[in-house]
């Protein structure tokens, strides 16, 4: 294996990760499928803006997480609540924030591994043991090749295939401390590539097995509440039949047990208050197979997969609880708000693409999913049943027995089941005019239909028939079907000025389907709210250039954006707790995005890259409750205005054959808010954050050593806010970032 060193650029126009050898002064071709042609395309020829990341830019910091690839990529944020509870944002397309218990709500960024689609709203899998070869983050619509989950972009996760004829591995172990209230954290990370047949079949197994510390501290107890503990592992088998035809398969399993990541804006820094323990829990499987056949002139693709995923979420509820039903009195409830999903979903895919080279390229292909989600929540709560009878004088209460909840002592049960189904037709094609102008057009065709069906019990979910005078009502049940269809277009012009210079402009549709909503209490809530809400929509205008300079020593990229968002799906948050979804009003989404890597020496090398997005209602958005219309001009919420990315390298030959490197990233994300307007209510400011991770690294032969450390300044402290409004809890829930950690990593390769 060759010695590489990789520097990772977050681009935002077209992200260019240089993997140049310390010997060479040039930066390397980078290649990616996010076109799904037939063979891989440099990324400075393809025109779309695409941020290309090396896992050892992430992996050399102890790093691999979503959010780690976030501060990477200025154009992506991420909000994150816990493992695996998370909330991608892209180009300013956000209108809320994560919340676990609201199936409906689609996600605007899809998530890949591979061609295998894992995307869940706010609740995106935290996948370690992958492997990877890169990482490719698609910016804005990409509704013609992925579907209608990737209305603001798309972030693959490309996987390494097995090699058929070489037996090799590699071990690495961190170990690393947590400051404030953390403590150790520990992880292990092995791979092994095995050939069965020589050019016929091999096998890639990796594992992941890790102990990250907690660091918020529970001032109910002083125990740290948010450790996390991951073990995953993959198995991945190719065959190669015949020289046309391959077959990839994968499994792909993880458990994930931690807690959440939340404080209280009115406690010391970096603590809670729960009288219960906090926890998570996240088991997922994915199951692949993959069959390449070449038929001479075409590619044929097909990709089959499997999710199978179960997630737990137990948070403490004590102060809605007690605020809510019994006025705020002491003692405080031992409530323990649980979120429990079901998650099956079934995808397969058939792509056709052409090959050869010929001036029309094209691709063709049709897409099937079938997937359903069944949500289970509950509030028990220690002694609530005793505690009612006795300030309502209703002796003998019973909250299984007189309002139907799962268990006594539950004061709001609820299930929602989901089943869905889509299929697509979609087709791309671009053809070359003078050997410089490249025409391309594209249309998906889909149609999604969802079956819905609720049941709410327990005081809180009997509220639909209830008044303040006679507080026990009826379950609340709601059954519906839905179906959406339309059409994705896009269309592309990029001309080549030369092999180094590349213009181009685009235009292409996003669209998200509609869904239902849960049922809100009108005497409780004093709101009517719809039972619905329909798809939405956007159509995004881009123009950029791609440029390579000094002999291939400086890239420069630049784009510029402007997106149209109609029928946007507004989200609601009433006082009450309760919240629906209604199609409101108009977003304008504008930006500008920068990116530059310059191979400064052979051994030297620094990328900067940077956004500035403008998304904004470009009219007062009547929503039917006064305190939450949007006013004209107000700023989307949970999107920074700028955000910038600086990384540099140097490498230092030692006895000639050893090497030294020192690498530093530093990101800045600036502060965003969780509303649209301070009129609205539950608008907070998520302040803004520098992150500065830095490492020292000495390789000699098969093995590295090397020193890290990640928020080194301490520079990102918040994450996501939820704005309080209960008046006895102690301010905000705070979910905070890990701390300042340095750790020790240690890799063999064999």
């Amino acid at each position: 294996m060759s010695k590489r060193t990789y520097l990772a650029v977050a681009a935002l126009s077209a992200g260019v990760a240089i993997a140049a050898e310390p010997d060479s002064d040039k930066i390397d071709k980078v290649e990616v499928t996010a076109t799904r042609a037939a063979t891989a395309v440099d990324v400075q020829q393809v025109p779309a803006a695409i941020t290309v990341l090396k896992p050892d830019s992430l992996t050399r910091y102890g790093q691999g997480n979503l959010t780690d690839i976030a501060n990477l990529v200025p154009a992506m944020s991420v909000q994150e609540q816990g493992p695996g509870v998370n909330n991608i944002t892209m180009r300013g397309l956000v209108v809320r924030g994560i919340v676990p218990s609201e199936v409906q709500d689609s996600s605007l960024v899809a998530v890949y591994v591979d061609d295998m689609p894992v995307t869940l709203k706010s609740g995106n899998p935290d996948l370690k043991v992958l492997d990877l070869e890169r990482v490719e983050v698609l910016q804005g619509p990409q509704g013609t090749l992925f579907g209608a989950g990737a209305m603001a972009g798309a972030v693959r996760q490309i996987t390494q295939k097995p090699e058929l004829n070489d037996f090799f591995g590699s071990v690495e172990a961190v170990g690393s401390q947590t400051s404030k209230f953390g403590g150790a954290n520990h992880n292990l990370r092995g791979m092994v590539n095995v050939p069965l047949k020589d050019d016929v079949a091999a096998l890639r197994l990796t594992a992941y097995t890790g102990n990250d510390s907690g660091y918020i501290r529970n001032q109910y107890n002083g125990a740290t509440t948010n450790a996390v503990s991951t073990n995953q592992g993959r198995v991945a088998l190719r065959i190669k039949a015949s020289p046309d035809l391959v077959i990839d398969a994968s499994v792909t399993a993880s458990n994930t047990k931690g807690g959440i990541n939340d404080a209280y804006g009115g406690l010391a820094p970096f603590t809670t208050f729960a009288l219960i323990p906090q926890t998570s829990n996240d088991s997922l499987q994915l199951y692949n197979l993959g069959v390449n056949y070449d038929l001479g002139g075409a590619q044929l693709v097909s990709s089959t997969s499997y999710v199978h995923r179960d997630t737990l979420y137990v948070t403490s509820a004590q102060y809605p609880a007690t605020a809510f039903i019994f006025g705020g009195q002491d003692p405080l409830m031992k409530a323990a708000y649980t979120i429990g999903n079901a998650v099956k979903d079934f995808a397969q895919e058939f792509r056709l693409s052409s090959k050869g080279d010929g001036p029309f390229k094209w691709t063709a292909g049709a897409f099937f999913e079938a997937g359903k989600r069944d949500t289970r929540q509950d509030e028990p709560t220690e002694g609530f049943d005793a505690r009612f009878a006795a300030t309502h004088n209703f002796p003998g209460y019973n909250s299984q027995t007189n309002e139907l909840a799962f268990n006594p002592d539950d004061f709001f049960s609820g299930q929602q089941n989901t089943r869905s189904r889509q299929a697509a037709l979609f087709a791309e094609g671009t053809y070359t005019l003078w050997d410089k102008l490249d025409l391309t057009a594209g249309l998906r065709l889909f149609r999604g239909t969802q079956d819905f069906d609720l049941r709410f019990t327990g005081l809180f979910g009997n509220l639909v028939g209830a008044t303040p005078a006679a507080p026990v009502g009826q379950p609340e049940l709601s059954t519906s079907s839905a179906t959406s269809r339309g059409g994705n277009p896009r269309f592309a012009a990029a001309y080549h000025v030369d092999a180094d210079h590349t213009l181009y402009t685009s235009v292409g549709k996003g669209f998200r389907y509609g869904g239902n909503n849960q049922p809100v209490p009108f005497n409780f809530c004093g709101i009517n709210a719809p039972s619905t809400f329909a798809p939405d929509s956007l159509w995004n205008f881009e123009a950029g250039s791609k440029n390579t300079l000094l002999d291939h020593r400086l890239t420069f990229n630049a784009s510029a954006y402007l997106i149209e968002w109609k029928d946007v799906q507004v989200f609601n948050k009433l006082p009450c707790t309760y919240y629906f979804t209604q199609n409101a009003g108009k977003i304008r989404s504008e930006g500008l995005e920068l990116e530059t890597a310059f191979k400064i020496t052979r051994r030297a090398s620094v990328g900067v890259s940077a956004a500035y997005n403008h998304a904004y209602a470009t009219r007062t958005v009547v929503t039917g409750i006064a305190a939450q219309n949007i006013p004209e001009d107000s700023r989307v919420p949970y999107a920074p205005r700028l955000a910038a990315t600086v990384n540099a390298s140097y490498y230092v030959p030692v006895r000639g054959v050893d090497e030294l490197g020192f690498l530093a990233s530093y990101s800045h994300r600036g502060s965003a808010y969780t509303n649209f307007a301070a009129a609205q209510g539950s608008y907070e400011e998520i302040p803004s954050s520098n992150t500065l991770n830095a490492t020292v690294t000495y390789r000699s032969g098969a093995y590295e050593f090397g020193l890290f450390g990640t928020n080194l300044t301490n520079g990102a402290k918040v994450s996501d806010v939820t704005a309080n409004t209960i008046p006895i809890q102690p301010g905000n829930l705070v979910y905070m970032v890990r701390p300042r950690t340095v750790g020790l990593r240690v890799k063999a390769r064999f």
